[in-house]
């Protein structure tokens, strides 16, 4: 082989190779960017309110302290560290009567989970409509669809997402009654945190239904009207 044919060679692999490198860059590129939108200081308070629906005989199956979350006064989150993918946050939960509960939990915007099963509703910014709410679980619930909000300082992009699922009562020692739980949620596309929550139980056995409404009510980095 000549020396010209050799540099035609050499430079055919140079133009494969920086054609390689140009496109797997777009590619990497064109990958959403995971970031938490919510940051040290941020304030978010929301109320609480439970509903029973009890459709059995006597009407006394609802569990006697599933309304004692109407005694809630408000419930609040507070930023403290953001450190992807770990949001740190102190909770504060303030009842009717004066008294209230403070702790301290992380959660992980990749998986959803928290050290001690607190606040799990910050997820990454920009999430779009049939993309995972947590990268890291596979199977795990999509956005379903995004919608305009107003507020007082205009308008603002939510996400919403829809899950359902079947469980056993952890309530139920014999482990044998099961309930149908819906779960819808509402979550601030530009912050990655959540706005608004509907969970509802269903039991056949028996005949009831508990809903929890949760609901943002106040912010330090949102006008919430």
């Amino acid at each position: 082989m000549t020396k010209k044919k050799l540099n035609k060679t050499y430079l055919s692999i140079i133009v494969v190779v920086v054609l390689l490198v140009v496109i797997v860059a777009a590619v990497y590129t064109a990958q959403p960017k995971r970031e938490i939108g919510v940051k040290a200081g941020d304030i978010f308070t929301y109320s609480l309110t439970g509903e029973a629906v009890d459709n059995t005989e006597d009407g006394n199956a609802v569990p006697k302290n599933f309304l004692d979350i109407n005694n809630v006064e408000y419930y609040s989150i507070e930023i403290t560290k953001v450190e992807y993918p770990i949001v740190s946050y102190i909770e504060t939960t303030q009842f009717k009567n004066g008294t209230g509960l403070t702790s301290e939990d992380t959660v992980n915007v990749e998986s959803g989970d928290t050290i001690s099963g607190g606040f799990w509703g910050v997820f990454i910014i920009n999430l779009k409509v049939g993309s995972l709410s947590r990268p890291d679980v596979s199977n795990g619930i999509t956005i379903n669809s995004t919608e305009t909000r107003t507020y007082l300082d205009g308008e603002r992009q939510t996400n919403f997402m829809r899950a359902e699922a079947e469980f056993y009562d952890a309530d139920d020692p014999t482990l044998t009654r099961k309930y149908n739980a819906y779960t819808f949620m509402y979550i601030d596309k530009q912050l990655g945190v959540l706005v608004e929550l509907t969970d509802m139980k269903i039991y056949s056995d028996p005949q009831i239904m508990l809903t929890v409404k949760m609901e943002l009510i106040s912010s330090n980095v949102l006008q919430v009207p």
